[in-house]
């Protein structure tokens, strides 16, 4: 080949014309963290067997014809094609990622020998994507430029080349490999980088664990949101470190339901303000860092608008569970019921807890918590004592509470993927 060749979308051209030896490699550069690149051997569009998934996990096909070399912001495949079994007809190239779509790599390329193919300026909104594939042709092989997929994700994936996947709580045998493998292999990921990086961690997560698995929500999967109360009152619980302990334990749940593991954190007072993200990479002193200002009301209505903008925008499939530590009632009650009322309809269950102090007065949120009206109840309250003393195993099973009763009306009510 007498130089580079830039290939288009839709195009379909033979390996020989690509100057490719025999093995040769499909180099994929992604910039998008936490995106997962994998291989697919499918015999006529489907995948008869699980071991030609080719993943992180699963880095090589039985007979070694399809390989991971590399894996990073540039995944490496070695393909052997004269090695692969005749039932394998075709490979797909795929990219996915369990919360954003795709398109929001800052590059997203193929190349193949000298023939590069530019995938992002085909993306939309999907969060799986068959980048290119390989497929046998009376004259030989062929490469095909696809980048078309899935705004389902995974599952979606999956189920287009012929698998079946369990939704979390049917009743069905465990899902195929094909799925939950990477799953698991994100927690497990998840966890060995919490014992490298967060030690004090480790516990905070298996005792997380087992309170989800109690409530049948083991492999539940959501968004957690963790929106902190920076009223005037709060000055001792900010101080105390007491916040600081809310937000890893908020962290642990988010590193078993979420495969990302962080929490967006959303500040209020007399305002409403985005936080940024909490990470294993950035737990230690994240409070301290978010140098607090004390504000001097407590308006549930502005945070709680920007948390259901935040959850409506594209690029999210999971639902959300919210957290929200306050130590007091709002002003304007009415707006914050009609917000309430109209999140029913919405993938979002809001976790009230308060932090009682003397006479404070919690009837609104107990209100709020038995509210009349809603598709679906979509919230619960409790309360801690102040200073905030509570055993961890006590406090995941109150963050939990009710989150699986929610979980089922939801989907009956069709505001969750049944």
């Amino acid at each position: 080949m007498a130089g580079p060749t830039v290939l288009q979308a839709g195009q379909r051209v033979p390996l020989t014309g690509l100057g490719l030896g025999q093995p040769f490699s499909v180099e994929i550069h992604c910039t998008l963290d936490g995106a997962d690149i994998a291989a697919f051997g499918l015999q006529d569009g489907k995948l008869a067997d699980d071991r030609y998934m080719v993943f992180f996990n699963q880095p090589r096909s039985p007979e070694g014809a399809l390989e991971l070399a590399r894996q990073g912001v540039d995944t490496v495949f070695n393909v052997n094609l004269a090695a692969l079994p005749a039932a394998v007809t075709e490979l797909y190239f795929t990219a996915t990622h369990d919360s954003q779509p795709i398109a929001g790599a800052g590059a997203l390329s193929v190349r193949l020998g000298q023939a590069t193919f530019d995938v992002k300026p085909h993306l939309k909104a999907e969060k799986a994507v068959m980048l290119v594939r390989l497929y046998r042709h009376a004259d030989g092989w062929r490469l095909a430029t696809v980048a078309q997929g899935f705004n389902g994700g995974l599952d979606a994936l999956v189920r287009h080349f012929g698998g079946e996947v369990e939704e979390a709580g049917a009743s069905t045998p465990t899902p195929p490999p094909t799925a939950v493998n990477l799953r698991k292999e994100r927690q497990r990921v998840l966890l060995e980088k919490a014992e490298r990086q967060q030690p004090q961690l480790v516990s905070l997560i298996k005792t997380a664990s087992v309170s989800l698995e109690k409530r049948g929500l083991a492999e539940a999967r959501y968004r957690v949101k963790l929106v902190l109360d920076i009223s005037g009152s709060m000055q001792r619980e900010y101080r105390s470190g007491a916040v600081q302990a809310l937000a890893e334990r908020a962290l642990a749940l988010a590193a078993r339901l979420d495969d990302d593991g962080e929490v967006e954190v959303y500040l209020f007072g007399i305002g409403a303000y985005r936080s940024g993200t909490l990470s294993l990479d950035n737990v230690s002193g994240f409070v301290d860092r978010l140098k607090v200002k004390l504000e001097g009301g407590t308006h549930y209505s502005p945070v709680m608008k920007l948390i259901r903008e935040d959850a409506a925008r594209g690029g999210h499939d999971l639902p959300c569970l919210v957290l929200f530590i306050t130590d007091g009632g709002t002003s304007n009650p009415a707006v914050v019921v009609r917000q309430m009322t109209d999140a029913a309809q919405e993938p979002i269950f809001w976790k009230f807890m308060g932090i009682e102090e003397g006479r404070v007065n919690f009837d609104f949120l107990e209100k709020l918590d038995d509210l009349p009206g809603r598709v679906v109840d979509n919230a619960d309250f409790f309360r801690v004592p102040a200073p905030i003393r509570i055993p961890d195993a006590e406090l995941f099973e109150l963050l939990l509470n009710e989150l699986d009763g929610w979980q089922r009306d939801a989907r009956a009510a069709g505001i969750l993927r049944a």
